[in-house]
């Protein structure tokens, strides 16, 4: 019988302590709840804000690029639209070529994303006073350069 190995709580601490993965994960979910609550009266999550100023930025994109740009895989993409479509915030097309689908804010979703600005921003100065303009800055250059691990390494 082959011997189990016991759980090293101490090592569970200091994982927690100190990987990157936990913690961003654990600062993300706070945020996260801050602007959710700011957006809630605009009857928005803060990540379907964050898909519908994605679309915002551009008149239509693939899903393939929308996922890409987003740091998403397509499927959770696709899931995550699903209720912004269902509610009338966003229409999905083909393509020109039809192996394509395409999205778009609709002009429902274009006033319910302006709606969630003024909430956006009163959650991001939020955020930012509470970090300190200083910290906060640097946590974006930080993301900026983790965003970047997505990209192929150049060896």
């Amino acid at each position: 019988m082959r011997s189990r190995k016991r759980l090293d709580r101490l090592e569970c601490l200091a994982i927690a302590d100190t990987c990157t993965f936990f913690s961003v994960r654990r600062a993300s979910r706070v945020v996260g709840k801050i602007f959710d609550e700011a957006l809630r009266p605009a009857g928005l999550r803060a990540t379907q804000f964050s898909l519908l100023v994605g679309l915002g930025m551009v008149e239509s994109a693939t899903v393939t690029r929308m996922a890409d740009s987003l740091a998403l895989d397509r499927t959770s993409l696709t899931r995550n639209l699903a209720p912004l479509e269902r509610s009338g915030l966003v229409e999905s097309f083909g393509g020109a070529d039809g192996r394509e689908r395409r999205v778009r804010l609709t002009e429902r979703g274009a006033r319910r994303l302006a709606d969630g600005f003024a909430r956006w921003q009163h959650a991001q100065q939020n955020v930012v006073a509470r970090l300190g303009k200083t910290r906060w800055k640097e946590l974006m250059s930080g993301l900026r350069l983790a965003r970047e691990m997505s990209r192929p390494s150049r060896s």
